[in-house]
């Protein structure tokens, strides 16, 4: 399908110093002109009701990558049953590359939407096919918020589901995959993953059900697909992180 290189993660402060200025950025041919499909698959967060849809927030994102000459992807997923919605990311990754000469591919996860995104990440195989992960606003281990809704209605991302533990045992961010988080600087959890995570300074005032469609996300998405990000490189080891350290009052960064 494709070979994996585009990014590699840094696994360390010196190395990414040197390493910074390359990292993201896609081979290019003799022209600059990028050597194959630069592909990005946008992952919805949960939707307010039933029956609505969150896919909408990823309007201006989408087409401000598809001017940039990416090739762009909405899933249709609701954010109310996790496990499922994995499978549906795992589905729609597949469509995307299949007969394409891929270049890259990227997923953008905005809530729950970057928690069934890292679970294909993690539980199917997609960290040998993902080269960059973003997580926006995502609560990685999990939201009490979740513990109120009901099974098929969100429930997954209690902290206490199964799930949430599946995706928290052993390392986090498996593979070569490189795993950044965006969020705002009033986020209920502060979306850390061990293992080795770029993470971009939280932004002020930004309001999270609508935190995709921001152009300051939008940007920021926009400059770590290019390699331009300013994100600081964080490797916590594994077993540091827990649910009580992820809510607030919790690190800044």
């Amino acid at each position: 399908m494709k070979t994996k290189g585009c990014l590699t993660r840094v696994v360390s402060a010196a190395v990414l110093l040197t390493a910074i200025g390359s990292l993201s950025v896609p081979a290019a041919s003799a022209d600059g002109v990028p050597a194959g499909e630069r592909i990005v698959l946008l992952v919805p967060g949960q939707q307010a009701t039933p029956g609505t849809t969150s896919r909408d927030q990823y309007e201006d994102m989408a087409a401000e990558l598809t001017a940039q000459g990416y090739t762009v992807h909405t899933v249709d997923v609701k954010g109310l049953d996790l496990p499922a919605d994995t499978r549906v990311v795992e589905a729609a990754v597949a469509e995307a590359t299949a007969g394409a000469d891929v270049e890259s591919v990227a997923i953008v996860g905005h809530s729950y939407g970057g928690l069934s995104s890292r679970s294909y990440l993690k539980t199917l195989g997609g960290s040998d096919v993902v080269d960059t992960y973003i997580a926006i606003g995502t609560p990685q281990y999990g939201s009490p918020g979740g513990c109120a809704q009901l099974p098929g209605f969100g429930w997954d991302g209690c902290p206490v589901t199964p799930f949430i533990a599946d995706l928290i045992a052993g390392d986090d961010t498996p593979g070569d995959t490189a795993y950044y988080s965006i969020r705002s600087d009033e986020e209920l959890a502060d979306g850390r993953l061990d293992g080795g995570q770029y993470r971009v300074a939280p932004i002020p005032d930004l309001v999270h059900e609508v935190e995709p469609a921001d152009p300051r996300v939008v940007a920021a998405v926009s400059q770590i697909l290019a390699g331009h990000s300013s994100a600081e490189f964080v490797d916590e080891a594994e077993g540091d992180i827990t649910l009580e350290k992820t809510l607030f009052p919790a690190p800044t960064r």
